[in-house]
């Protein structure tokens, strides 16, 4: 694989990482913000009634406050709509408090109200699931962080391969033609050879002999 089509894979790469470990987070903090359940606050009282109540109203879904000791206002409110009928849920919260902390209709006094609470974690993550939501964040921040520095980086292309070209074969020089034409001195020395041939016949001797020597 060469360096111009392994930059596009692994940025590719990169970004499903990052489209993966980001979906993993969103799912995950859902799942531990949308399961998180606050503890009931106030005397124990108040709480163990919260916990006696949440199967009728819902869980996260009902508030008590018991005020008084001989003459005791239990006031409760449930999440719901306004307009809702509260006679049914009055009955069964009266027969709760009356087995749970022996509420007196007749000298006691019960304030029931519904309407909407405010949306919110109530309650606090552990430990492990903070470590678990701060791992994924910042291997979501890394994955970001080279999905940037890949796109910023310049494509590298690959240097043309250059063609190697074998030197010239030398061709052998070519001499030129001899010259055809007659020179004057061979001109001259046929002339006489053919006037005088004993005289030319006697110098060629010579000059043979002046070689031989």
């Amino acid at each position: 694989m060469s360096a111009k089509t392994r930059t596009p894979y692994t940025r590719l790469m990169a970004l499903a990482a990052l489209i993966l470990a980001a979906g993993l987070l969103s799912l995950r903090a859902y799942d531990l913000f949308g399961t998180v359940k606050s503890d009931p606050v106030g005397n124990s009282i108040e709480r163990e009634l919260t916990y006696l109540l949440e199967p009728i109203t819902g869980a996260e879904k009902v508030r008590v406050s018991v005020t008084g000791r001989v003459d005791r206002t239990v006031l409760v409110m449930v999440d719901g709509e306004v307009a809702s009928d509260l006679r049914p849920l009055r009955v069964q919260i009266e027969s709760i408090l009356i087995a749970a902390v022996g509420f007196d209709p007749a000298a006691d006094t019960l304030t029931l109200t519904q309407f909407p609470f405010a949306r919110g974690v109530g309650g606090s993550l552990t430990p492990l699931q903070v470590a678990e939501l701060t791992g994924l964040s910042l291997l979501c921040a890394l994955l970001f962080a080279s999905v940037l520095r890949h796109a910023a980086a310049p494509t590298v292309t690959p240097p043309a391969p250059v063609l190697r070209r074998d030197p010239p074969t030398p061709q052998p020089a070519r001499l030129p033609p001899p010259d055809m034409a007659p020179q004057p001195e061979l001109n001259q020395a046929g002339s006489l050879a053919e006037t005088k041939p004993n005289e030319t016949a006697r110098l060629v001797r010579r000059w043979m002999s002046y070689a031989e020597e």
